[in-house]
């Protein structure tokens, strides 16, 4: 039987060498990736997330600046809603019974 047993991890590519008779992992080769090619792509990659993590941030803004009035539209149409349909009444809470 040999000393050593090398195996390579299915997920991350990773090379493992296990002694064969304590089970002990003795070295670790990790596959290094690099998420852009050259630094230019890098450079790239930042300002597109901070372009849209701008756009989202003046979207939030301007919903929030817009929401007070957005909402008093719903309120009045649901109020106008209610005004309108005879069937619709508040519950009384002593009816329950």
């Amino acid at each position: 039987m040999a000393d050593t047993l090398n195996i390579v991890c299915p997920c991350c590519e990773t090379r493992l060498v296990i002694d064969a008779d304590t089970g002990a992992i003795l070295r670790e080769d990790r596959v290094v990736k690099r998420e852009h090619g050259s630094l230019d792509e890098a450079f790239g990659s930042v300002r597109a997330k901070k372009r849209e993590a701008d756009e989202r941030l003046e979207k939030a803004f301007s919903d929030a600046k817009h929401r007070e009035e957005i909402l008093e539209k719903k309120f009045q149409e649901a109020r106008k809603k209610a005004a309108e349909s005879p069937d619709l009444k508040p519950p009384r809470p002593f009816d329950g019974d």
